[in-house]
């Protein structure tokens, strides 16, 4: 048998594994807003955007707050199961920041999402680790997007419906809360709003990495005997 073959079967079976539980992103962009704090790092006017990316199959917890599970109020974060927040980014002008693992996340990061009086979503992220300070001072996030029409959501499970945009909402706020000020764009100061699921690996790329594993194998040749044990040990 080729020692190429086992290789290519195990990138074919890769291929093969079934869908991984659905991961969404919402982003949004703008400009901060005049009557922000002023900041010497991010002032009035500097454009902004984040972009946030949750997984759908993590458990409502509402319960936490409510002691009971709640039909109009759902709470999403990393204390299940099943992880809700997996991924953020926020960048203004030369302050940035990225959170790109479930462990990333602090206490009492978390989106909530009401299905009741108003329609919202409601994003808190902490990090003190990992979030800049801002001059001299700690930094979390803050987001909030109204609807007070009642109709972008169906549940109260975290939103997948990428027909939402900015004219969804009719109140809106995206804020850097450094302590004892507050560095925002409301939303008319918003350029953007899109959910929109992550792409998979597909198995087309997937298939041409094979491709390109034998390619690569087959100009190499064979091992020589004496370096054939070698090779294998290592593997």
């Amino acid at each position: 048998m080729s020692a190429t073959f086992p290789i290519l079967l195990g990138v074919l079976a890769f291929a093969a594994v079934p869908a991984r539980a659905e991961l969404i992103s919402l982003s949004a962009s703008g400009t901060i807003n005049p009557n922000s704090t002023a900041s010497t790092t991010i002032p009035a006017g500097t454009p902004w955007r984040f972009e946030i990316i949750y997984n759908t199959d993590a458990p409502d917890r509402d319960f936490e707050l409510t002691g009971t599970p709640d039909p109009t109020f759902g709470l999403y974060d990393n204390e299940g199961a099943i992880p809700a927040l997996t991924f953020f980014h926020y960048s203004a002008a030369t302050y940035e920041v990225t959170l790109d693992d479930a462990t990333d996340f602090g206490p009492f990061s978390a989106i909530h999402i009401s299905f009741g009086g108003t329609h919202a979503i409601d994003i808190n992220l902490n990090a003190a680790a990992l979030f800049p300070p801002l001059d001299g001072r700690a930094v979390s996030f803050h987001a909030d997007f109204g609807d007070f029409s009642h109709s972008i959501f169906t549940s109260d499970a975290l939103p997948t419906n990428t027909a939402i945009g900015l004219a969804s909402f009719q109140d809106a706020s995206v804020t850097l809360l450094p302590s004892g000020g507050a560095i925002f764009g409301s939303l008319n100061d918003m350029t953007s709003f899109k959910i929109a699921p992550v792409p998979e690996p597909s198995t087309c790329a997937l298939a041409i990495i094979g491709l390109h594993v034998l390619l690569l194998s087959r100009r190499a040749g064979p091992p020589t005997t004496g370096a054939r044990h070698k090779t294998w040990a290592r593997v």
